[in-house]
Formats: structure tokens, C-alpha cells, sequence
């Protein structure tokens, strides 16, 4: 009878110490990388993860998987422009986009990149040889989520990508 209670007391404890513990673990995470720091094959994984589950989202026309791994900000900026041509971001409009693959992108060899806060932004050569992609992530606290991209023509190699990425990293551009 003893040794169950002291098994029953210390199951107790252990179960209490753990739901502290959980109870004081952060409901955001820090941004994973450094500040300024762009360190490609550290950075890149985690950024082609992001991107597969938006190419994931639009492959399947899945709007809440697709507002899971996209910024509200990018969202808001889609709705916008499909406004203007009386289009709607909803499940026929994400399979059209599953052509656009962002995965393509991110296995282009990588120009430039910075971190700046939470926000990442990555400049590919697109193979077009047409200037550079530049795509644009945001850390909510948990992963990296999506927040846009564009064609930057006038970007023909690294030391030109760096400036761009700069300035949408900060959002000058």
C-alpha cells in the first residue's frame, strides 16, 4: 500500500512539473537566425518548407492551409489585384497559382539574401536569365510564412540582388 502512494505521489509531481513547464514555454519563438546573418544552408530548409506547403495549398485549392502558410498581408495583396479583374482568391484561383511554383524558385542557385527582424527575403536568378526573383518571408512566431514575390528585371547579378533584397527586406522597395 505504501509503494502505491508514493508511485501515486510522485506521478502526481511529475505530471505537475510538466504542465508548468508547458504552462511557461513561449507562444512565439524568436526568429530563428540572427539579425543580418544569411547563412544559406541554415536559412533555405526552413524556407523551402514554407514554400512547398504553399505550392501544397494550391496543388490541393485549399484556402485555410493556404492562409496557414501565406501572410495576411501577401492574402490581402492577392485579393486586391484579383479585384481588379473580378476574381476572387478562393479554390479555383489557388490551383490556377499551383503553376507558379515557389518550390521552382527556391532551387534556383540563391543571389543574395538578408534577415532583417522577421523578415527574410531571398533573391534566385530566375532561368530565363531575366533578372532575379526576389521572395519575401515573415516569422510569426512559431515558422515562416510567406509574404510575397517579384520580379525584379533590372537584377542581373549578386551585388545588385543584395540591394534589392535590402530594400524589400525593409520595406523600401
Amino acid at each position: 500500500m505504501a509503494i502505491d502512494r508514493s508511485f501515486w505521489g510522485v506521478l502526481c509531481l511529475a505530471l505537475g512539473g510538466a504542465a508548468l513547464t508547458f504552462a511557461c514555454l513561449p507562444g512565439a519563438w524568436p526568429v530563428p537566425v540572427a539579425d543580418g546573418v544569411f547563412e544559406p544552408a541554415v536559412v533555405l530548409p526552413s524556407l523551402r518548407a514554407s514554400a512547398a506547403a504553399v505550392d501544397a495549398a494550391c496543388a490541393r485549392g485549399d484556402s485555410a492551409a493556404f492562409a496557414a502558410a501565406t501572410t495576411a498581408a501577401h492574402r490581402a495583396e492577392l485579393d486586391s489585384r484579383l479585384a481588379a479583374v473580378d476574381r476572387k482568391l478562393d479554390a479555383a484561383t489557388l490551383h490556377e497559382m499551383a503553376d507558379q511554383s515557389l518550390g521552382d524558385w527556391m532551387q534556383q542557385p540563391t543571389w543574395a539574401g538578408v534577415v532583417r527582424g522577421g523578415r527574410t527575403v531571398v533573391a534566385v536568378g530566375r532561368p530565363e536569365g531575366d533578372g532575379a526573383q526576389l521572395l519575401a518571408f515573415e516569422w510569426d512566431g512559431r515558422r515562416w510564412r510567406f509574404d510575397g514575390s517579384q520580379h525584379q528585371r533590372s537584377v542581373r547579378n549578386a551585388g545588385a540582388a543584395m540591394a534589392a533584397v535590402e530594400a524589400v527586406a525593409t520595406r523600401t522597395r
